[in-house]
């Protein structure tokens, strides 16, 4: 296996970002570190034109493209992610992030004086928020869409989200979404309007870091490249996905149901059934009747066996969903390769997996993938052992597109 040196490495994680002004904007787990992406970007051999990063999530790549002057753009299934990852990537004038400082006060000073706008249909709501909680999002939220100037309104929605998470009884203690261990509900408005207070002043000075070169964020299912988009990149860097069972959907569903991008637990489950490595809700049901295509190396198909054979009920489905998320992925890298411009390069960072004893060596089938499509010089790196489990690692898996 990999040496025992291989540390956790923190600083290849979503803490290195938590306090890199617009980078630590939102927090979610799997996203990967500011530091991995300027690492890479530093050791290449040429300057890239055009940086894509087909899996945008909170929008690293992008950001630390724009940050350094070089052009990029990402895709993005989640509509949400799509507005957080422009959200970021925006030009704020100085004179609208004061404005929206200005507003921040006002709205606080007068915040009782609010009506409260609708719950979100959140399951067992006051799990997450207690009724004083709840009620002061609400009155929040309205309060955010009486601002008129759309800038000072997408900036306050920034931090609404930030808020709603300060405010609540979510602990992040694992990669998914879970609940403090306490019975302590209590609330104070003045506590919560200075917490607002904090939030927008750290949003403002995330605003006024400006980026130094344009990108976007578009919603796009990764398994193709717009048209509009082939030929036009030399660099790919992204993190997709792992193969690891955890959901996206689940720690992103606060965000999405206060914002309106949910109404239904159908929709939740059916976004995620979209996304590759998705089983949230009745995706987990559908990969019951999901068929292979039989398009990856037979050992593939040996390991999902494998995993199929060990005494759990779940084994069956895990059998599936490990065969559909490398089937997508593979999908996913023909279409980047074909549209990738001759001797670009392409950098995934991915992490392996363990079902009931079997590992999944995501390294070895992204490298053999990426071989059998047309890449050359494949090879993959180990950036961190991850804390959840001493068989799992984190890789740089990267090549490049032949000149043929």
């Amino acid at each position: 296996m990999y040496k025992e040196t291989i540390t956790q490495n923190a600083q290849y994680t979503f803490k290195y970002n938590s306090s890199l002004g617009r980078h630590g904007w939102l927090r979610l787990t799997p996203a990967y570190s500011v530091c991995l992406v300027e690492e890479i970007l530093s050791e290449l051999d040429y300057s890239p034109h055009c940086v894509m990063d087909p899996f945008s999530g909170t929008g690293t790549t992008g950001l630390v493209c724009a940050n350094k002057g070089i052009p990029s753009f990402a895709l993005e299934i989640n509509p949400f992610l799509v507005w957080l990852g422009n959200a970021k990537l925006k030009i704020y004038p100085e004179n609208k992030v004061r404005d929206f400082l200005s507003v921040a006060n006002c709205l606080m000073y007068n915040i009782e004086n609010y009506p409260p706008a609708d719950l979100p249909p959140i399951h067992n709501i006051y799990r997450w928020w207690n009724p004083r909680q709840a009620d002061f999002l609400a009155r929040l939220k309205y309060a955010i869409k009486t601002i008129e100037d759309s800038t000072v309104a997408q900036l306050f929605t920034v931090a609404f989200c930030r808020i709603i998470i300060e405010l609540s009884n979510v602990a992040f203690n694992h990669v998914s979404t879970s609940f403090k261990d306490t019975e302590d509900y209590s609330f104070s408005i003045e506590t919560a309007k200075e917490t607002v207070l904090l939030i927008c002043e750290m949003v403002a000075k995330g605003a006024l870091s400006q980026p130094c070169a344009t990108s976007e964020v578009i919603l796009h299912d990764s398994r193709s490249v717009p048209i509009e988009h082939v030929g036009k990149y030399d660099t790919v860097i992204t993190s997709p996905p792992y193969p690891n069972r955890v959901s996206y959907i689940r720690e992103l569903r606060p965000y999405m149901y206060w914002l309106d991008y949910l109404k239904t637990s159908e929709q939740a489950s059916d976004l995620d059934w979209k996304a590759i490595g998705g089983t949230w809700g009745k995706a987990t049901s559908l990969l019951s009747t999901w068929k292979s295509d039989n398009s990856l190396p037979q050992y593939v198909y040996d390991i999902a066996k494998r995993i199929s054979g060990v005494d759990n009920k779940s084994a069956g489905l895990m059998e599936s969903y490990v065969l559909k998320y490398f089937e997508d992925m593979y999908q996913h890298l023909s279409a980047v390769y074909g549209g990738m411009e001759h001797k670009g390069k392409a950098f995934y960072i991915i992490g392996n997996s363990n079902f009931y004893g079997v590992t999944v060596p995501a390294e070895r089938i992204y490298v053999d993938m990426m071989t059998k499509i047309g890449f050359v010089n494949v090879d993959y790196q180990v950036v961190r052992k991850r804390n959840c489990n001493k068989q799992l690692y984190e890789f740089v898996v990267f090549g490049q597109k032949s000149t043929g």
